[in-house]
């Protein structure tokens, strides 16, 4: 069964139509590289819930750098992923000194930032960051 049927195809299609190409290929190849780190920071799991995993870790940083830290509920609403499946997440979390609750919602442990790999992990995300930027930046003139 052809899952792509809506899809119209021309005998002429070729990859090269895709509008802005390269840039697409940089940006996902970029963000394969940062998925892949951030499931380092979790190689006991699958693959698919480190993402996960990491997509809640960082929008209770950014929530609680904001100063509006997500209730349980509030986050499950963001991310539109089903209340059990977060819950175990967050359990997981709290059993591995990652985050905690308080009385104003969730919060990241900020020991969690103070070990020398935490600070290599990062200088290595951004110099990822920086190096796609400038492949990004090349194109400018080609696109």
């Amino acid at each position: 069964m052809d899952t792509h049927q809506d899809i119209p195809r021309r005998k002429t299609d070729t990859h090269q139509d895709i509008p802005h190409r390269k840039t697409r290929i940089i940006i996902a190849r970029l963000l394969h590289r940062i998925l892949r780190l951030a499931h380092s920071a979790y190689i006991e799991l699958p693959f698919m819930q480190a993402v996960e995993i990491t997509v809640i870790v960082t929008a209770i940083f950014s929530a609680e750098h904001e100063g509006t830290p997500f209730s349980t509920l509030g986050l499950s609403q963001l991310l539109g992923m089903p209340r059990p499946t977060l819950l175990r997440r967050l359990s997981l979390l709290r059993s591995k000194g990652i985050i905690y609750r308080d009385t104003e919602g969730l919060r990241i442990n900020p020991r969690l930032f103070m070990t020398p790999l935490r600070d290599d992990s990062i200088l290595l995300l951004r110099q990822i960051i920086i190096d796609f930027g400038i492949e990004l930046s090349k194109l400018m003139d080609d696109e």
